[in-house]
């Protein structure tokens, strides 16, 4: 399964909302839930949704501390 991808999807609306941003069927959004994300999808979808794909996909690194 792919956490993030659901996670992503769920962060802009839902299955209903995404499949209807792509032109596609409910069903085929489902299924992205367990094979993930086409890139072509998701580089579109990033686009529109960039600070939820940033919240999701992208770990911030925690800052280290400079010793002087």
């Amino acid at each position: 399964m792919y956490e993030k991808d659901e996670l992503f999807i769920e962060s802009i609306g839902g299955v209903t909302k995404v499949a209807k941003l792509c032109g596609i069927t409910r069903g085929a959004v489902s299924q992205w839930k367990n094979n993930g994300i086409p890139k072509a999808q998701l580089n579109f979808l990033k686009t529109l949704y960039a600070k939820e794909y940033m919240a999701i996909y992208i770990e911030k690194q925690p800052k280290i501390a400079k010793n002087s």
